[in-house]
């Protein structure tokens, strides 16, 4: 069975607090030693208020497409950043597909409270846990490694990075609550290489081919799949440019994403620039759900469910969407 839908968002970390102090803490917390864009002034409370209206309004329609799908397993493509990997072992293309649960933390609310708190410190509040699809793990790992990808293997979660006690990548554990609550659909985590300022990294081309493949892997399946790309847009956190939203950049990609345009796309990332040799990175695992959607869907374009340049979040926030109906052909 093909693809059932797709889907790709933001996952910064002020985007899951509701109030306006909680978005001015992370911003102290990631830009406030920073020389910032006039622009960032200009979200006060009011704005901010729009801000979490809107990201609400996006992850609800996530959630009503997911539902709508009633997908058997979930596709995760994300990033890990000093999580689940250390300097000593980053690879290109990781799939994890052991028996043993996910265990990790969200961050919503951690920073709105007089006084923030460290969510990995309060297991009863933010813990949480992800099943996982083994059986679609070994599926993928094998014939993607037939199919010319290397692929890391790995049945046993063992976290080697610095923020090893807050267990698994926040690009899986932070968003996924938004549209899947009871987090009962089984994942397949596809771990890629987005923030590492290296050359040995995917280009936009090979993330494309990458997705192609994973939706040829999936149509050889019975099962309903749907996949997610975890990350982006244009931002730099706690970097140079932190809070300098690339706006253009950003709404180029999301009109890429709209016509199904994959050539001009696969472009992206085939050049070092101080915008995309950062955060900008994490749209690699967009263009992996692209290209992936694009095969199981006809060449069919994304839907934009909503993008704001939130400064004061120090991101471009984009939620796009393939959505169920067209992707099964209804």
């Amino acid at each position: 069975m093909t693809l059932a839908m797709g889907m790709a968002s933001s996952h910064f970390p002020s985007l899951f607090q509701d109030t306006y102090q909680g978005w001015q803490r992370w911003w102290n917390v990631l830009s406030s030693k920073i020389p910032q864009p006039p622009e960032t002034a200009l979200e006060d409370e009011a704005c901010i208020a729009d801000f979490v209206a809107r990201r609400n309004r996006a992850f609800a329609r996530f959630r009503q497409s997911f539902e709508l799908c009633e997908p058997e397993a979930l596709i995760v493509v994300a990033g890990d950043q000093d999580e689940w990997f250390d300097p000593s072992h980053l690879p290109n293309l990781f799939i994890y597909s052991g028996h043993e649960e996910i265990e990790g933390f969200h961050n919503k609310g951690d920073f709105d409270g007089e006084q923030p708190v460290r969510f990995w410190e309060h297991p009863e509040r933010f813990g949480m846990r992800l099943k996982v699809d083994s059986g679609l793990g070994e599926r993928l790992q094998g014939d993607l490694v037939a199919a010319g990808f290397d692929v890391s293997l790995s049945r046993q979660l063992d976290p080697q990075g610095r923020q090893k006690q807050r267990k698994a990548p926040h690009a899986l554990t932070r968003p996924l609550p938004q549209f899947m609550p009871a987090l009962k659909v089984p994942i397949v985590p596809v771990m890629i290489k987005t923030v590492e300022r290296s050359s040995a990294v995917l280009s936009g081309q090979r993330c494309i081919a990458l997705g192609r493949e994973i939706a040829a892997v999936c149509a050889r399946l019975p099962q309903r799949i749907a996949i997610y790309g975890s990350g982006g847009m244009s931002h730099d956190p706690a970097g140079p440019r932190s809070g300098w939203v690339d706006e253009p950049l950003d709404r180029w990609v999301l009109k890429c994403l709209v016509q199904g345009d994959l050539d001009r796309l696969g472009n992206l990332f085939s050049f070092r620039s101080d915008t995309t040799d950062s955060g900008t990175g994490e749209l690699r695992t967009w263009l992996v759900v692209a290209g992936a959607m694009a095969a199981a869907n006809h060449g069919a374009g994304a839907e934009i469910i909503d993008y704001f340049p939130a400064r004061k979040a120090t991101c471009g926030a984009g939620w796009v969407l393939w959505d169920a109906p067209k992707a099964i052909g209804t």
